[in-house]
């Protein structure tokens, strides 16, 4: 009688410590662009999402219950990214969003989630301003610093020591371009022409224009899907010759389909991680079976493991409260090896990574080897 009884209490007590979910499910919110400009990615991003999701739950979900994410599209701006934030925090009152691409957007929203103790993730957004967001703001992939880093080392790898440098006009392009340049010269290479792009547009031939009169060796093009097969396409048809050298944002099956011939030979960097690890094939098999008419988008591997890596969080979650959450993910990311990778967060939210080379041949994308 005595030892039933103690385990009865045993179990009260570890019942007590963990957190109550007051609903039929564990709720947590996405803001993703499932509408306007960054579509073309948000598609990809919320089918990794739910991949991960379906295989959360065949697991027993979160302390035995379903972990279900309330998707709000954002239209793929600040203004919508804000709107998404507010409604996930005040009328879901979900704990943890994982926090909107393109780094403007992040940016807009990150001081909200730090003020109400919400915790954010961020799968995409690379800006370093964001690694200043707060202590409840988190992210799965790399920080620009690094991306820009990658980058100038290719362009010196590929001997070039004179580039023009152009790049998509908002925070993730400012802010790895600046990433780039001080590496790219501290190095001793040369910007010989620099200037913004601005998005969305269809028409790039004046800026193509300038990049044919500076004659330039190779052209380091931080841009977007959309805009960057439309300024291939224009360069290719203005007969301009030059290497032109992009970022993880372009590397797409989608900018191939668009610029056609004029993507051939393009060569850039992405954050790398091994195709050959048992996380990576099971991701794979996984996708390919759930959605075999499709390619795996870009940075989809990212938003699995963002979710992944959540759900390991709730589980180790001994209370409901921000504080206690903000732990969890501090430590479910520690040596947690997932399919990009070690996810182990610094002080700062941020992970690490390791660049690699793509480019295009004979209309498909492949790691770029001399």
């Amino acid at each position: 009688m005595m030892g039933s009884l103690k385990k009865l209490l045993g179990l009260a007590i570890v019942l007590a410590a963990l957190p109550v979910w007051a609903q039929d499910a564990v709720e947590v919110g996405s803001i993703t662009p499932l509408s306007g400009k960054l579509a073309v990615y948000g598609e990809g991003f919320q089918r990794a999402m739910n991949l991960a999701l379906e295989e959360v739950n065949a697991a027993g979900g979160i302390q035995g219950k379903p972990l279900k994410i309330i998707f709000e599209d954002n239209g793929s701006t600040s203004q919508g990214s804000v709107s998404a934030i507010q409604k996930l925090i005040t009328v879901h009152k979900v704990p943890i969003i994982f926090g909107p691409a393109a780094s403007s957007n992040f940016l807009a929203i990150c001081p909200i989630a730090q003020q109400n103790k919400v915790v954010l993730i961020g799968a995409e957004s690379a800006a370093a301003d964001i690694s200043q967001c707060g202590s409840y703001v988190f992210r799965v992939f790399p920080s620009d610093i690094l991306q820009g880093r990658g980058g100038a080392e290719l362009a010196k790898e590929l001997g070039y020591r004179k580039v023009v440098l152009t790049y998509i006009n908002n925070d993730w392009g400012v802010g790895l371009a600046e990433a780039f340049k001080d590496s790219f010269t501290e190095s001793g290479g040369e910007i010989i022409d620099e200037f913004p792009h601005e998005e969305g547009k269809s028409d790039y031939r004046s800026e193509i224009l300038r990049i044919k009169q500076s004659n330039a060796p190779a052209v380091v093009n931080l841009t977007y899907i959309k805009e960057g097969a439309a300024m291939l396409k224009q360069a290719f048809e203005m007969k301009v010759k030059t290497q032109w050298i992009m970022g993880s944002a372009s590397k797409s099956p989608k900018l191939v389909e668009i610029a056609g011939e004029a993507a051939e030979g393009i060569i850039g960097t992405y954050p790398t991680f091994s195709q050959d690890t048992p996380q990576y094939q099971h991701f794979k098999t996984a996708w390919e079976k759930a959605y075999p008419e499709s390619k795996i988008g870009v940075f989809a591997e990212y938003n699995y493991d963002m979710v992944n890596l959540t759900a390991k969080a709730l589980n180790l979650a001994v209370e409901s409260t921000p504080e206690a959450l903000r732990e969890a993910l501090m430590e479910a990311g520690k040596g947690y090896q997932g399919v990009t990778g070690d996810k182990t967060f610094d002080e700062n939210g941020d992970v690490g990574a390791v660049y690699g080379k793509w480019t295009v041949t004979d209309g498909k994308i492949v790691d770029y080897r001399k």
